[in-house]
């Protein structure tokens, strides 16, 4: 799955995501304001944050399993989910609302100019706060070379995304 943050201009960015041969829209995709004047886009952040700790339910991780989060991502207008998708969805998004959770935390930790607080991120191992940070650092550099009107195109880790038929049954309440 890749997933396509698109530059609108120098505060706002649309995202979207190409999966199983069809481009899915983001709820947001009207041009989204990125915190700190457009410097770090949250939903990058959230892309890195996920992708190095693993999070195979975080939102990225939900939508290569074919969630659409919430309806966050949800296919063009002439295509409908059918009912099973939606079924999934909602299975995917109950089985990871801790992880995503986690990445929201995570995620938190950044500020506006993509730095990681490492004192906010105290609670997280050393070896996962170097990882982001080293990844972070190098895909807002490609983020900040990117031009209105050009996307910065990254591809969910295919290691980290659930198939059809592996997704943990749900907690019985």
């Amino acid at each position: 799955m890749d997933v396509i943050f698109e530059r609108v201009d120098a505060r706002r960015y649309a995202i979207g995501i190409l999966r199983n041969g069809r481009y899915d829209v983001g709820a947001d995709v009207l041009p989204r304001p990125g915190p700190g004047q457009g410097r770090t886009p949250h939903d990058l952040v959230h892309f890195v944050v996920e992708e190095q700790a693993e999070l195979t339910l975080g939102v990225f991780g939900q939508v290569a399993a074919g969630g659409d989060v919430g309806g966050f991502f949800r296919p063009s207008p002439w295509e409908r989910p059918h009912a099973g998708d939606q079924r999934r969805s909602r299975r995917l998004g109950r089985a990871g609302r801790d992880q995503v959770a986690l990445s929201e935390r995570l995620a938190g930790t950044v500020t506006p100019d993509g730095e990681l607080d490492r004192q906010a991120a105290a609670a997280v191992a050393p070896e996962l706060v170097d990882a982001i940070e080293s990844r972070l650092a190098d895909v807002l550099t490609q983020w900040r070379h990117t031009q209105p009107g050009r996307r910065l195109v990254l591809t969910w880790p295919e290691r980290l995304t659930i198939r059809h038929g592996k997704l943990p049954e749900p907690a019985r309440a």
